[in-house]
């Protein structure tokens, strides 16, 4: 068994191209000043001028200069994060590769909802899915998927995987609510990230994902008790019924104690910005304890992400015309 003075070496050679590599595109994000001069923008044209000039949005917008509404300006900004991904995904190697792929089993998720959604209301999500990203590693027939108008079309071009399990299941209902649809694949999706990393051959990747996770496990449920009990009355085992079937850093005793009390005192200070608070903590002490490793790529990709939110958000006021000051608001509420 190597020393830890070895093992730290080894984790230096291994990781070491891939973390300059992450922080050089760190680096390039948006500062705290661009975020200001974007919601001084009183037009979505001027919005995307910058956005065309920036460094990580430039190729992206060069690439598919065709917008013609809001769904398709939200795909062009998220085509960066899968960019950048795919930019990782093809330096690493090895174990490395099999850490990425778990967070392209999410960007996987998040475009089957989109398709759900758009067929649910009898379109096509053609533009609001970045089929030429996701058909690359997906594990169905993304391009039938976002081409699919119906239920029974999406089922068709899911056919053959544990999705149509999902789907056909969801079909039997006699109404299908999207918002109930998206928390039966967000729940698949937790159960089996949470199964899939355990699989992974490197136990540092694989703590990684158990703080990383297990925190966003952890807050999910709280948010679904809160919302589930406030809004429906639910409690007791009809409300476990409906949560990820996972506990982490959360204590059983803890979560049996919200789903059964009548009262909402427990839920004191819940709130979805504190949960993020949690998860950027996670990330920013992952970072420092092993700053060779996969958590600084994870870390980025995750700010990434948080920053096409912003940017999404921006977008949202600039359209509905309010004032700088209340676009602040709305995107850092926290």
């Amino acid at each position: 068994m190597p020393r830890n003075g070895e093992a730290m070496s080894d984790n230096l050679l291994e990781y070491s191209g891939l973390v300059t590599k992450t922080k050089a595109m760190s680096g390039r994000l948006l500062k705290e000043a661009d975020y200001a001069r974007l919601m001084e923008y009183e037009t979505v044209d001027a919005f995307l001028d910058f956005l065309k000039e920036s460094y990580g949005y430039a190729p992206i917008f060069a690439a598919r200069d065709e917008i013609a509404h809001r769904g398709q300006v939200e795909t062009v900004i998220r085509a960066s994060l899968y960019a950048d991904y795919k930019k990782l995904y093809q330096f690493a190697h090895g174990e490395q590769r099999a850490g990425l792929e778990l967070i392209f089993f999410r960007y996987e998720i998040d475009g089957l909802k989109e398709c759900l959604k758009y067929a649910l209301s009898g379109d096509s999500a053609e533009t609001a899915v970045d089929v030429s990203f996701l058909e690359e590693y997906a594990g169905f027939d993304v391009r039938s998927a976002a081409a699919a108008c119906s239920m029974e079309e999406l089922i068709v071009a899911v056919t053959g995987t544990a999705y149509e399990r999902l789907f056909r299941h969801m079909a039997e209902q006699e109404t299908i609510e999207y918002a109930d649809a998206a928390v039966t694949l967000d729940i698949y999706y937790y159960k089996t990230a949470w199964k899939k990393k355990e699989k992974l051959r490197d136990p540092l990747t694989r703590n990684l994902y158990d703080k990383l996770l297990g925190t966003e496990i952890d807050w999910q449920n709280r948010m679904w008790i809160y919302r589930l009990k406030r809004f429906y009355g639910m409690k007791g085992t009809e409300l476990i019924s409906h949560l990820i079937p996972i506990t982490c850093h959360m204590k059983k005793d803890e979560l049996r104690k919200m789903t059964e009390t009548d009262g909402m005192e427990v839920f004191s200070g819940i709130e979805e910005e504190s949960g993020q608070r949690a998860l950027e903590k996670a990330y920013t002490e992952l970072c420092k304890k092993y700053p060779m490793s996969l958590a600084p790529v994870f870390k980025y990709l995750y700010d990434k992400e948080q920053e096409i939110d912003h940017l999404t958000s921006i977008l949202e006021g600039i359209r509905y015309q309010l004032l700088p000051g209340d676009i602040r608001k709305m995107v850092f509420a926290m």
